[in-house]
């Protein structure tokens, strides 16, 4: 259980509901290393092609290694096995010794009524012994000796040996080598470099967090680890040194005159919901001298208010930097309890030929991600969708985008629509902005169902249906292509929703009795079964215990809050549950009995204890409107500016996986036959990328793994229904998704 307590990130409000950042959120594309079974160890050694100037990474496709090789991956090679123990050059595997001295002793019984013990120590054995814990090992000479004790009896042949609970065991590490990724990046000159820049994973590469970020897409640190959990869940007011954001060898072999620099935006917060500055918290950034093999701190910021993105410039003149082998390394000190105290890095350049004033950017580009082309709702039932399509689908979206020159540019956006395994839609250049646009943040309408588009989603589906929307903008000059589309997946399936998808908070009351409900409106009646909900797992909060899996509710529908009208509650309590394989994975809450629902209806719960339960809370779409709460003295409509993660699931004839996001940056994953009956083969763009693949169930839970070699995969031992299929790359990130129908 972990054991949170940060008191100093907490943002409390009236009447009785609290706001608080995330201490966890779990990271589908990075996961920790496992231990092996029989007490071996496991390290991965990962090889890099080095980068060459310029540098330039705006976030908006994730450019980090994600640090998750398995043995048996095709890019994977077992290059060496350390073992822990070692006698004259050799190692068996049953080596064991003790660190005292043991001994061999003899028994003399010949001489009358007279016992006479020898005691002679058992030879010393010089052992080389070393840690296999961690990488690089260390060693030591140590005298050892054997691990039993000898009993030698005058006039016996045999001998009693007695064994000692030896203090060394033999233990070994497998050392593997992961090949470089082939992947590659266009840079803004439309040179070729390799698409990994940092070698490590520590940072969240989002587009949720960062308030007005230059380009959509950030590198956050926070006080998360790789994996999404604390750095310290049972010390979580320890303030220290948590992530780190470094890059791969890059060359930078010039002289010191050809004037190279380093720039990047920085923003401390952001949406993270911790508004307490503390001037330890702070971002640094290091540059390896190779010759000396050492860290050098060129520059740090402390938080400070306002919450704003500031371009930094740092020179990189020093000769001990200036070589083929040099690296930068962007850190942060927080506290170690979550996703507080967060810095967001942007647009890092580095280059030669600049100057202290080369801070002029020759880009177009989307702020912020998209989700919907519905209107209100991010999500709602397939079969109530297609009674009437047009009155789901919005009028149009809006985005943000920036113009970082300082010259107009004529910029043109547009979109396209694919259903999947359907036809596609395209609604090019509806609009345009070609004055007064230079330095400027300025939105872009993308017409929807209104004119020129007039569009809806096609039905041509029996129960569910999943669309592929790109929108785009386009300008010249654009110096970077990636952060010039959003790209999402529609879901239409059994269930409404207002949120995204991500939570940057955690929403609570803290009154036994409090009530939560959410309004939705359907036309027409239907079935609810069921609600999903988000819960983010906070374990204690302050120095008053918390635990949230204490917490208890009662799952409560209304018809109406003005009169309170009660048309369904559950007889058994619920409680806040967690799905640890993934960020924002939902938790589905049966009702007792399904029931009717009409027009408007209210989802929610009465809370039963004064447990802060923290429902995960969407910072990005605001819905407070519809979002009622009561902790005694009547409904009021919450002053928190965003959605809560609850969606109604209807009755449907299919439930396709709302538990399982669409992977951000992956593509359309064609499987062959489909429906399967005893096996399938792939199709997807970037195929020799991909290393691994995975049929997931409907909870998302893995059923089967394959290595991939472009052979036909084989189903005949999984149970008939409906899965997921993703593949995924040498980095462990999803290249590709799909559906799979297993039928017989």
């Amino acid at each position: 259980m972990l054991a949170l307590a940060v008191g100093a990130a907490q943002q409390v409000h009236a009447q009785g509901e609290s706001l608080d950042p995330l201490h966890a959120s779990p990271r589908p594309d990075t996961r920790s290393s496992l231990a092996k079974a029989g007490g071996l160890h496991e390290t991965f050694l990962y090889q890099y092609l080095p980068q060459t100037l310029p540098v330039v990474d705006d976030f908006s496709t994730d450019r980090i290694r994600h640090l998750n090789a398995q043995a048996g991956d095709p890019d994977v090679t077992l290059t060496e096995t350390i073992y822990r123990l070692e006698v004259g050059g050799i190692s068996t595997p049953g080596m064991a010794f003790v660190t005292d001295t043991s001994f061999h002793y003899t028994v003399d019984l010949t001489q009358p009524d007279t016992v006479i013990i020898t005691e002679t120590a058992n030879p010393t054995i010089v052992a080389i012994v070393r840690n296999v814990t961690a990488y690089p090992v260390t060693e030591q000479s140590m005298e050892v000796w054997p691990p039993y004790t000898v009993i030698d009896t005058v006039g016996d042949p045999t001998t009693d040996t007695l064994d000692l609970e030896p203090t060394l065991l033999q233990d070994s590490m497998l050392v593997y080598t992961v090949t470089a990724d082939a992947a590659t990046y266009t840079n803004p000159d439309n040179t070729t470099r390799p698409l990994v820049l940092w070698a490590d994973d520590d940072a969240y590469v989002n587009g949720n967090f960062p308030e007005d970020p230059p380009t959509i897409g950030v590198a956050t640190l926070d006080g998360m680890d790789r994996t999404g959990w604390p750095y310290m869940p049972s010390a979580p007011n320890t303030q220290g040194l948590a992530d780190h954001l470094t890059s791969v060898p890059i060359d930078l072999q010039f002289p010191a005159g050809d004037s190279i620099y380093l720039s990047f935006f920085c923003e401390p917060i952001g949406k993270s919901g911790d508004t307490q500055v503390h001037a330890e918290d702070s971002l640094r950034l290091e540059f390896y001298a190779p010759d000396e093999d050492q860290w050098h701190l060129v520059w740090s910021r402390a938080q400070a208010l306002p919450i704003v993105f500031s371009q930094v410039m740092v020179p990189v003149k020093d000769a001990r930097f200036l070589k083929s082998t040099f690296r930068m390394r962007f850190s942060n000190k927080a506290t170690l309890g979550g996703a507080i105290d967060q810095w967001h890095i942007d647009y890092v350049r580095l280059g030669r030929n600049r100057t202290y004033t080369d801070t002029v950017l020759q880009d177009v580009a989307f702020v912020y991600p998209e989700t919907s082309l519905l209107q209100t709702y991010t999500s709602v039932p397939y079969a109530k969708f297609t009674q009437a399509p047009s009155s789901y689908m919005a009028q149009s979206v809006t985005l943000t985008q920036k113009n970082l020159d300082i010259g107009d540019k004529f910029i043109t956006w547009g979109y396209v629509s694919t259903e999947e395994g359907g036809a596609t839609f395209t609604c090019n250049g509806p609009g345009s902005n070609i004055s007064n646009n230079a330095r400027t943040t300025f939105t872009s309408v993308h017409p929807v169902l209104g004119g020129p588009c007039n569009y809806t989603y096609p039905t041509a589906s029996t129960d569910a249906a999943f669309y592929r929307d790109a929108l785009w903008t386009n300008a010249t000059p654009d110096a970077c292509a990636y952060n010039d589309s959003v790209v999402f997946v529609q879901e239409l399936s059994n269930y409404y929703s207002y949120d995204d998808g991500s939570a940057e908070a955690g929403y609570s009351l803290n009154a036994a009795g409090s009530k939560m409900a959410y309004r939705f409106d359907t036309q027409g009646g239907d079935s609810l079964r069921a609600i999903r909900a988000y819960f983010d797992p906070i374990f204690t909060f302050n120095s008053i215990p918390n635990d949230p899996t204490n917490g208890s509710f009662l799952i409560t529908v209304w018809s109406s809050l003005s009169p309170e009208t009660i048309i369904h509650q559950n007889i058994s309590f619920s409680k806040p549950e967690y799905h640890l394989w993934g960020p924002d994975k939902f938790v589905e809450y049966p009702l007792d009995s399904t029931i009717h629902v009409e027009n408007t209806f209210y989802v929610g719960w009465v809370q039963t204890n004064a447990v802060k339960m923290y429902l995960g809370f969407d910072k990005n779409r605001d819905n407070h409107d519809k979002m009622s709460f009561n902790v005694g003295n009547g409904w009021q409509t919450t002053q928190q500016v965003g959605s809560w993660m609850v969606r109604p699931v209807m009755v449907a004839d299919a439930d396709p996986f709302a538990g399982i996001e669409e992977p951000a940056g992956s593509t359309d994953l064609v499987l062959l036959p489909n429906p399967a009956g005893d096996a399938f083969q792939l199709c997807a763009e970037g195929m020799d990328r991909i290393a691994q693949v995975e049929l997931l169930d409907a909870m998302g839970r893995t059923v089967k793994r394959w290595r991939y070699d472009a052979s036909p995969l084989s189903v005949q031992d999984v149970a008939p229904g409906l899965y997921i299929v993703r593949a995924t790359g040498r980095d462990g990130a999803a290249r590709a998704q799909g559906r799979l129908m297993v039928q017989r």
